[in-house]
């Protein structure tokens, strides 16, 4: 069950909802609008002790703090 963000273009609220099924109504929990729309957005997750975040670079060898592959 994935956790999406998504925008208001009436109040242009963004928020995140726990999405079930792909059939599930979105409404704005601010103005109660059905007109939302699903933003692109990012997450982290750690893997043997590396954070990995899919809005990085595509190197892959990034740590918290450092990256082993391209040296930043």
């Amino acid at each position: 069950m994935p956790i999406y963000e998504y925008h208001c273009s009436r109040c242009h609220h963004e928020f995140e909802k726990l999405v079930f099924n792909s059939s599930q109504k979105i409404i704005c929990p601010e103005c109660k609008s059905k007109r939302v729309s699903r933003m692109m957005s990012a997450f982290a997750f750690s893997s043997g002790g590396k954070f990995k975040s899919t809005a990085s670079s595509s190197c892959g060898g990034c740590s918290a703090t450092s990256c082993s592959t391209c040296g930043s």
